[in-house]
């Protein structure tokens, strides 16, 4: 295990080991436990092209060119509205 320093204001410490203690485990693991959180929660470059590709694709396949904007709203300047 590696030695980490922190500076970090007094409040903020106190309201971390209260929470460390509400869950019965120790500061460093408190700590631990969020930057292993935050490391989790970055996709890996597998994962962003994987999202992008579905993305581009879209939920159904490939449906072609998206439609305008003035073809998404023909329907609303149709009178009268069925």
């Amino acid at each position: 295990m590696a030695t980490l320093t922190l500076t970090i204001d007094p409040e903020l410490l106190e309201a971390a080991k209260l929470e460390a203690e509400r869950r019965h485990i120790t500061l460093d693991e408190l700590v631990s436990d969020k930057i292993r959180g935050i490391s989790r929660s970055r996709p890996t470059e597998e994962e962003k092209e994987a999202l992008i590709a579905l993305m581009r694709e879209g939920p159904l396949g490939d449906l072609g060119p998206l439609p305008t904007r003035d073809e998404i709203y023909e329907e609303r300047t149709q009178w009268p509205r069925s």
